[in-house]
């Protein structure tokens, strides 16, 4: 536990380093609500990531821990689903939710039925 934690900035250098060299398939310029939808570790750097930006932001940024999203979720919505598998029951169960809102997706995974949902549907994916 005390490495992670000793070797957190390190982390988060390198998570920078990463961040600025994605290239996503699709715009996100109409978005003005933003969703990090995770469990566990996977829904961490979105706590991080808001904690970091909360006075930067003009529009709401949360973490949602479960099955359902808010009902105000819509299509000017980005809603990031985070499971580092691909295959946590919550995240899935939330990207289905945001589908059916038509909220923008995008995905964190390494794998799973998380990436292949996203694929088919044209969702971007950070692997």
């Amino acid at each position: 536990m005390f490495g992670s934690i000793w070797n957190f900035p390190d982390n988060i250098i390198e998570a920078m380093k990463i961040g600025s060299s994605i290239v996503l398939q699709n715009s996100f310029s109409k978005v003005e609500k933003v969703i990090v939808a995770g469990m566990g570790g996977s829904a961490i750097g979105g706590d991080v990531t808001g904690a970091l930006i909360d006075n930067e932001l003009d529009i709401p940024f949360i973490v949602i821990r479960g099955y359902q999203l808010p009902n105000w979720v819509d299509d000017r919505t980005l809603v990031i689903c985070s499971s580092y598998s691909g295959d946590t029951e919550e995240t899935l169960s939330a990207f289905d939710d945001a589908q059916s809102r038509n909220a923008l997706i995008c995905s964190i995974a390494t794998g799973g039925t998380l990436v292949d949902k996203c694929l088919s549907s044209g969702c971007d994916v950070i692997n």
